[in-house]
């Protein structure tokens, strides 16, 4: 606990000292690569079949696809953060359906 606690200290001041400009999408997609991360993760846990490095592997992968796409559709003046919103959606309620699942079970 006291890793995690470090680690959001060390971000949230690293977020202030770089001051880096983001825009509502770039918002959105990190949002949901995280809430898809916590989602998985627990899901994982719950099945016993967690592992630190997969989870922060999954997750700075989604948000580099995530970047990306807003990165490539902001060249090509295309609205590609999109699919990263509808990918990274289902997932979300694909994690939270599957945790309805285990709860009806019992």
């Amino acid at each position: 606990m006291s890793k995690a606690l470090g680690g959001l200290i060390v971000g949230i001041f690293l977020g202030y000292v770089l001051n880096i400009p983001a825009d509502e999408k770039i918002c959105a997609v990190i949002f949901l690569v995280a809430l898809d991360a916590i989602l998985g993760g627990a899901l994982a846990k719950r099945n016993q079949k967690f592992s630190n490095k997969i989870l922060i592997c999954d997750f700075f992968t989604n948000i580099i696809f995530g970047l990306a796409l807003i990165f490539f559709g902001n060249i090509f003046e295309i609205e590609l953060y999109y699919i990263a919103i509808f990918i990274f959606g289902f997932r979300i309620f694909k994690n939270f359906s599957a945790f309805q699942k285990i709860l009806l079970r019992k």
